[in-house]
């Protein structure tokens, strides 16, 4: 079934202020949203309401399946450090419906036999957006997916996001500071139309 997400007034407060209110929209499978706004404006806070990792003080979210899966890409958000690139990819592989082919790590350039506190920053980011664009059906939440990376890596990552835009079984989700990666997206959330 095809993942549907809807969002109805949700807000997010930190003791008395809000950082957004009233943020209203309805998605589907086929569909690629880019969240924007500034720095500091609740993109990845929104992501990971989204992700049901954190609650919103307000409004609600509803998911069609209501058992949809996710992935969730987060710089905020990693595997336990000392885990081998083998062993996340095993358990990713065991807990979400993804496809991972045997290119996997020949294609983002990655150690298998390697604890995750080896790998270098650009290594640990390709590792987890990798294995977040694995996913098969469900809901792919990125956040700042290309941040840091070269220029050769950028572009794959890119074009990779590109190629499941269209999936009906894949609702994608990007949050952005940068204008060209927005750009890709055919819908756009501005999250500070919503700022309180």
């Amino acid at each position: 079934m095809p993942p549907k997400l809807h969002l109805e007034r949700v807000g997010l407060r930190y003791e008395r202020h809000f950082v957004f209110r009233d943020v209203t929209f309805s998605a589907r499978g086929g569909e690629s949203w880019a969240i924007t706004g500034p720095n500091g404006i609740g993109k990845s806070s929104l992501l990971s309401i989204i992700a049901k990792y954190r609650i919103p003080s307000e409004g609600k979210l509803t998911y069609e399946p209501a058992s949809v899966a996710f992935a969730w890409q987060s710089p905020h958000v990693h595997p336990p450090a000392d885990l081998h690139v083998r062993d996340i990819v095993r358990d990713w592989q065991r807990y979400k419906p993804s496809e991972i082919n045997s290119d996997f790590y020949d294609r983002w350039k990655l150690p298998a036999h390697k604890p995750l506190h080896m790998l270098s920053s650009g290594m640990r980011q390709r590792l987890l957006v990798g294995l977040t664009l694995s996913l098969t059906t469900g809901i792919i939440l990125l956040d700042e997916p290309t941040a840091h990376l070269d220029e050769d890596y950028r572009k794959q990552i890119q074009s990779e996001i590109v190629s499941r835009m269209t999936n009906p079984e894949l609702l994608v989700v990007c949050a952005t500071n940068d204008p060209n990666e927005a750009a890709l997206f055919p819908r756009i959330l501005n999250l500070k139309e919503y700022a309180a």
